[in-house]
């Protein structure tokens, strides 16, 4: 059995800590008091950097109060210079002047530098505050680089060419990551509306005014309605990058490396969320992706992948990555649950605890969580083993739904979001930022321990086969003109099949030469030309990560035909 994923969050742990003295840390979890207001934080466990709990706050007037980090001078916090948004709200009335906050995810963090909790009422003045006990506060070292993530720019979809909404959106996102010195950007896809050149060409333009920049992308179910063109146009600096350590044979699919850490764009071929088939991603691809998920068994992967995974149970309301609201409504448009390809997906992504998988698609803003508390990071299974999975806002249109309402909001023009990791030595912690207003997310902001790696399987062996017996040349039939003849060759362990060559020429020119392949020890080489020698020789090979892993050839033998006709 696989040992579990050591999580700063672990949802099973059971005993919420209340008013309670620690004696070895010499603080009290639980009451601080100002006058007629005063504060409660239960923790839910005692893991430094850990948010989740449940808030209470008792106020001397009814009315709207909210939550806040706060640094050590007892001001909002800020990491590099930017604010953090409020992390909650607590409303109280006439009736009842205390409420509560439950921390709606159990991987909501505590950020760097946070040593109060402040509670500010509506004329923003602090009424009461909390004093991080140390061993809560944030610890996990030094910062090892950041970098930045985003999704569904979506160029020509929202307002018209001429008035682009996407366009300064992108463009104030890409200005915010490059003052916050980030030098690396992964998208998760869907650059168009519908793949059209003019929307790869934005996207460049934007990109080239930060050439320090670098920024990759796979491609979205949107893209590939112009694979050619986004093949052609993004992602060129992969080509002569030397952090991209391989680019797939689909020229789409490509790892890039930096610090030691992995980086998968895996792009998204197919659009066919509405049929029995619904294939996204072809066999080829997964192929890809299997063999390398080995290879980097041992590291940290980020995986940038389009479309979002339904929960381990099949239902998609539930997701990281979706929601549905009191009236009903969800986002309808999600990989297939069950189908060929989804499900060899999601074994993978259960397989790799070392794996977080970025996804878009969905657009739902972040503060969306209040009818999900999985919506914006969470895990491929329920007991925390597998891959990490992050939900990535839209840039360009992010999406809200009222209570009871079954329309969607855009908010293009109006909101945008994306988010900045910070990466240490054994965690990862996401910050989602409104780029409209220059904020990081408080309520969005998530620590993700490193998944357990594991140790990559070695490359099969598979042999050399050796040719037994060449029979006797028979005719194919009386009245033919050609023969046949059978050869045999040794078992070979474990192969899974036989590669057969036979040629008129000693150095098997493709033109000169046919292939086959047999499950058998023995194959019979047919219509064979009188007079003309032919050589042969054979290959077993045995399928590892579904490519085909070749043994050595056999020692070429030589048939010749040379049969006398007989006249009649």
């Amino acid at each position: 059995m696989r040992k579990r994923r050591n999580i700063f969050f672990a949802l099973s742990l059971a005993v919420v800590m209340l008013v309670t003295v620690i004696p070895q840390i010499g603080k009290i979890y639980g009451e601080q008091e100002t006058a007629s207001y005063h504060v409660t934080y239960a923790f839910a466990n005692q893991n430094a950097g850990s948010a989740y709990g449940k808030i209470t706050v008792t106020t001397a007037e009814p009315g709207t109060y909210s939550l806040y980090w706060g640094d050590s001078e007892g001001e909002k916090l800020t990491y590099n210079g930017v604010e953090y948004s409020e992390l909650g709200t607590c409303v109280t009335t006439t009736d009842n002047l205390t409420a509560t906050y439950q921390v709606p995810s159990p991987y909501t963090a505590i950020p760097e530098g946070a040593e109060e909790l402040l509670v500010y009422n509506a004329k923003s003045q602090v009424v009461v505050s909390y004093d991080i006990p140390t061993a809560k506060q944030f610890n996990a070292g030094t910062l090892s680089y950041k970098f930045g993530l985003m999704s569904d720019v979506h160029y020509n979809r929202y307002a018209d060419y001429s008035d682009d909404d996407a366009v300064p959106a992108f463009d104030n996102a890409l200005k915010f990551m490059n003052n916050q010195g980030i030098d690396f950007v992964g998208l998760t896809g869907d650059l168009s509306a519908n793949g059209e050149k003019t929307a790869y060409t934005k996207f460049n333009a934007a990109i080239r005014k930060y050439p320090n920049m670098t920024v990759y992308t796979c491609m979205g179910n949107h893209d590939d309605r112009n694979v050619s063109d986004f093949k052609k146009l993004i992602n060129a600096k992969a080509k002569t990058d030397s952090s991209v350590k391989q680019i797939s044979d689909n020229g789409l699919d490509f790892i890039y490396e930096k610090s030691g850490d992995i980086f998968i764009f895996l792009s998204q071929t197919r659009w066919d969320y509405y049929t029995d088939r619904s294939y996204i991603l072809e066999t080829s691809q997964l192929n890809w992706l299997e063999k390398n998920l080995n290879t980097y068994a041992g590291k940290n992967v980020y995986l940038f992948f389009h479309t979002y995974f339904a929960s381990e149970n099949g239902n998609v309301t539930t997701a990281v990555g979706n929601l549905i609201n009191p009236g009903g409504y969800t986002y309808d448009l999600t990989y297939r649950f069950g189908c060929a390809d989804e499900k060899r997906f999601r074994s993978l992504l259960n397989k790799y605890p070392n794996v977080t998988m970025f996804s878009g698609h969905s657009h739902w803003a972040y503060d969306q969580q209040k009818y999900n508390s999985n919506l914006n990071i969470g895990n491929i299974k329920s007991n925390g083993t597998g891959a990490t999975l992050v939900h990535l806002s839209s840039v360009s249109a992010p999406r809200t739904i009222e209570l009871n309402s079954d329309t969607r909001d855009e908010n293009n023009g109006v909101r945008s979001e994306g988010t900045v990791a910070l990466k240490y030595k054994n965690c990862t912690v996401y910050m989602g930022v409104d780029f409209m207003n220059g904020k990081y997310l408080a309520y969005a902001t998530y620590v993700n321990a490193d998944g357990q790696k594991g140790t990559p399987i070695p490359a099969i062996k598979t042999g050399k086969t050796k040719i037994t017996s060449i029979g006797k040349i028979k005719k194919v039939s009386k009245k033919s003109k050609k023969y046949k003849v059978k050869i045999k060759y040794k078992k070979l362990k474990n192969a899974y099949k036989y590669q057969i060559k036979y040629s008129t020429g000693k150095k098997f020119k493709a033109s000169k030469t046919k292939t086959r392949t047999s499950k058998k020890t023995s194959y019979m080489l047919k219509k064979l030309k009188n007079k003309t020698t032919y050589y042969v020789k054979v290959r077993a090979y045995r399928i590892q990560f579904g490519y085909r892993v070749y043994g050595e050839w056999s020692k070429v033998k030589k048939i010749k035909i040379n049969k006398k006709i007989i006249k009649k």
